[in-house]
């Protein structure tokens, strides 16, 4: 049986062209630009662009009409300013989040099956001081933040993560089996936000929301840590609620 000839898909192969010319320009580019740049017509270069859009991985000035490269294809290339990008958007959030409930908040990302610190506001008392915490990882299964990104896997992926890693208690309220933790998760996915209640560090309570794109993935978490002393319900509740309408318009 003969092999059959594969060919070339040209769109893909323009596609690529439109990623790798966008990528090494330094500031958003016109339609025009990219045509010339590319050689590729321009109603067929805002098609393919358009479908970029769609999947999140471009994203139009709406003043300008330029494109740009969106931060869910810097996370997904592990571009290395991705970082400083994240921050720089999220750093205004954190800070009217801090000023209103008086408590520590930390940015933070997911990267190969577990949670890295990337940004982070002591609170105002200094009670709590977690500037230390930036570039430091900790677990997915005993954050807050990190129980959000497991509640968004599939089950195949879950069970991948589980079978990977074991649950060590890294105090007496960490969640230590695959029963209890999916319980959790299944609680984490219907409440739409996560708590840390002491399971990674005795004495800490953190109130964890996601950061979603405009396709509703999870890119990164804004989490609110407080000494577990003052985290009485009230003010649990009142977290959720200054996380939420603080960020309700927000979207990377």
């Amino acid at each position: 049986m003969e092999e059959k000839q594969l060919k070339i898909n040209h769109s893909v192969q323009k596609v690529f062209a439109i990623i790798e010319i966008m990528t090494a320009a330094e500031s958003p580019m016109t339609l025009n630009d990219i045509s010339k740049q590319t050689t590729i017509p321009k109603a067929t270069a805002s098609r393919l662009l358009y479908t970029l859009m769609t999947l999140g991985y471009v994203q139009q000035n709406p003043k300008t009409a330029d494109y740009s490269l969106s931060l869910k294809f810097k996370l997904l290339t592990n571009s290395t300013t991705i970082n400083h990008d994240i921050v720089s958007l999220v750093r205004p959030y954190m800070q009217q989040i801090s000023s209103e409930l008086n408590e520590a908040t930390c940015l933070s990302l997911c990267d190969k099956q577990e949670l890295v610190y990337i940004e982070s506001i002591d609170s105002q008392d200094n009670l709590l001081n977690v500037t230390q915490k930036i570039g430091k990882r900790a677990p997915l299964y005993c954050t807050g933040a990190g129980k959000l990104y497991l509640s968004k896997m599939s089950e195949e992926e879950l069970e991948h993560y589980l079978a990977q890693t074991q649950l060590v208690p890294l105090t007496n309220q960490t969640i230590v089996t695959e029963k209890a933790l999916k319980k959790e998760l299944l609680k984490v996915r219907e409440q739409g936000f996560s708590i840390d209640d002491e399971e990674c560090e005795l004495g800490v309570r953190c109130v964890a929301i996601p950061l979603m794109d405009q396709q509703q993935t999870l890119l990164a978490t804004l989490s609110v840590s407080m000494p577990a002393i003052r985290a009485s319900r009230e003010k649990t509740n009142q977290t959720v609620e200054v996380l939420k309408n603080v960020t309700r318009n927000f979207c990377l």
